[in-house]
């Protein structure tokens, strides 16, 4: 049985040296680095089913070369049997290769090293499926580029700091972020489908990079009230002592515990049509009204009395009317992914109320005017209200507002997106003057904001731990007297905080609509500055703030929104 193995083992050893002779012999293919070729790498290409790739692109570069951005290095291409072969020094290479079939494009990356003289290789490279590599940069005065080592890649990140390394094969790279030689770098180690994030923002800090990890979905809670008590127990800020379905405010606004009832929504209607024969209009025909449909989400919502509010399926909840939601509701999207469109949800008077692991999607109004709904109206002196994990997808103005002396209202983990404004705190002057409402905003994420993450108009706001990543023109406004608490948030953005909403004609701010800030321990990498106004107020309440750096604002970015 050994001499059999031996045997076969010497033919194969024979079969390879062949090999190396024949390619020696006729192989053009050299890479930069020497002018006579000391080793041949010879390389068998095979698709992922394990047949030969033919006429697949293979590029081999050093281990440490940089793309300077142009096209500096050809493909070969492999024969009709997959193989293809390379002269060059001894030294350690990238070999990349890649292939189209059927308009599928696959690929792979192979590190080889040559030590010794007249050193060969003969390897089998197997395509698989492509990936990219994703990252944020916390920007400083100049946008670096961004290069894996060993590949033709170069990518400058766009004005928000963001950039994609994409078609890269299943592997590790390093990613090389700005010149070696400059203090703006960072190397990190990543692979295909990591999200980074790097913070080349302070000459006079570490370059800190972070690998985002996958967030844990969550799970469905099955009625089970303990999983509603571990809830409550995530719950901070301002609206401490939000209850939602386990209890019921009274007339004073105080809220005592009270298991409330389950109800389940089982279907995605949200109005029918019910014709009444017996009754007829002007013109003889049946009168028609309508109603909320049994199992919606309106006709949980609108039932008297505390209500655990539960979906037995994904879906789209189209509100073809605003929902005026009652008091004492938990709407709790966990486990399922809930998508709301339409027209919104509007409290009025309605307090104790938690929204949990929702999306608010596009609305059936698209103008940009007033007349479109918000995807969640908290106002008329609505009171303990809790916004935690949803996504506001993408509404024509506002996403959120809280007005007309509504107070106590906490909103954390929540992602604001692609709208003008996320966040309306408090109403003009001339129409109401909204002291006594109270925000507490932390650890939300807000992207693609034509105008402002939060416009503060009066009242009391603590924000904390939230990441302003793309936000046109501020990220907090605090205006007409608001007092805002700002701590430890990151700011990617060119104007963080704004204490003015109005100029004068001049171009000077407009000091009838002054704001008061009181900022610190905040990133800034883009400008702005911490200012401590003696005049905000200093939240009573104990919270643990992180730090703001890299790691704060991907975990932010990552674990926002639904789970």
């Amino acid at each position: 049985m050994n001499n059999k193995w031996m045997m076969v083992a010497y033919a194969r050893v024979l079969a390879l040296m062949s090999l190396f002779v024949l390619l020696a012999s006729c192989g053009d293919n050299k890479v930069a680095g020497g002018t006579e070729a000391e080793s041949t790498i010879a390389l068998f290409v095979q698709t992922a089913e394990g047949k030969p790739a033919s006429m697949a692109r293979v590029r081999i570069l050093p281990n440490d070369y940089l793309s300077s951005g142009l096209a500096e290095n050809a493909w070969n291409e492999t024969d009709e049997d997959g193989q293809v072969s390379f002269e060059v020094s001894n030294g350690r290479y990238t070999i990349e290769a890649r292939n189209v079939s059927d308009d599928k494009a696959s690929g792979a990356v192979h590190f080889v090293a040559l030590e010794a003289k007249s050193d060969s290789k003969v390897d089998t490279l197997k395509l698989g499926e492509l990936s990219s590599i994703e990252g944020f940069v916390v920007l400083g005065e100049n946008a670096p580029v961004v290069r894996v080592a060993g590949l033709e890649r170069y990518v400058v990140p766009d004005s928000a700091g963001h950039f994609v390394i994409d078609s890269l094969p299943a592997g590790s790279f390093d990613v090389q972020i700005g010149e070696p030689s400059e203090v703006y770098s960072a190397k990190v180690q990543a692979a295909a489908g990591d999200t980074l994030f790097v913070d080349v923002s302070d000459a006079d800090a570490n370059i800190k990079v972070v690998t985002s990890k996958k967030s844990v979905a969550s799970e469905y809670p099955e009625g089970d009230w303990s999983a509603h008590e571990s809830l409550l127990k995530e719950l901070n800020g301002f609206a401490t002592g939000t209850l939602g379905a386990a209890g019921v405010a009274d007339s004073t606004g105080k809220i005592k515990k009270a298991k409330g009832e389950i109800c389940m929504v089982t279907t995605t209607d949200d109005y029918v049509e019910v014709v009444d024969s017996s009754k007829v209009d002007s013109l003889g025909n049946p009168v028609k009204s309508y109603v909320a449909a049994a199992g919606s989400l309106r006709e949980c919502a609108e039932k008297d009395g505390a209500m655990w509010i539960l979906f037995e399926k994904s879906g789209k909840y189209i509100l073809y009317a605003p929902l005026r939601i009652k008091s004492n509701k938990t709407i709790d999207g966990r486990g399922r992914n809930i998508r709301i469109a339409g027209m919104g949800i509007l409290t009025n008077e309605s307090s104790n109320l938690i929204f949990e692991n929702l999306t608010f999607t596009s609305p059936s109004i698209t103008a940009q005017d007033t007349t479109s709904r918000r995807a969640l109206s908290i106002h008329n002196l609505t009171h303990h209200v809790w916004v935690d994990h949803c996504l506001f997808e993408e509404y024509p103005l506002i996403e959120l507002d809280i007005k007309r002396s509504s107070y106590a209202v906490t909103l954390s983990w929540n992602r604001f997106e692609n709208a003008q404004t996320g966040i309306l705190f408090g109403l003009e002057p001339d129409i109401v003057v909204d002291s006594l409402q109270t925000l507490t905003l932390h650890h939300n994420y807000f992207a693609n904001m034509e105008a402002r993450g939060v416009l503060a108009r009066h009242g009391k706001l603590h924000a904390y731990n939230n990441f302003f990543y793309d936000v046109k023109m501020a990220g907090v406004e605090c205006t007409d007297s608001a007092q805002c608490y700002v701590e430890s948030n990151v700011f990617n953005i060119e104007n963080p905080i704004a204490v003015y909403r109005l100029e004068n004609e001049d171009g000077s701010p407009d000091a009838a609509t002054r704001g008061f800030a009181y900022a610190f321990d905040n990133m800034f990498s883009r400008g702005g500055e911490n200012t401590q106004d003696a005049l905000v107020f200093k939240p009573e309440y104990k919270v643990t703030v992180d730090d703001a750096d890299a790691e704060l604002a991907v975990r932010v970015r990552n674990e926002s929104g639904p789970r």
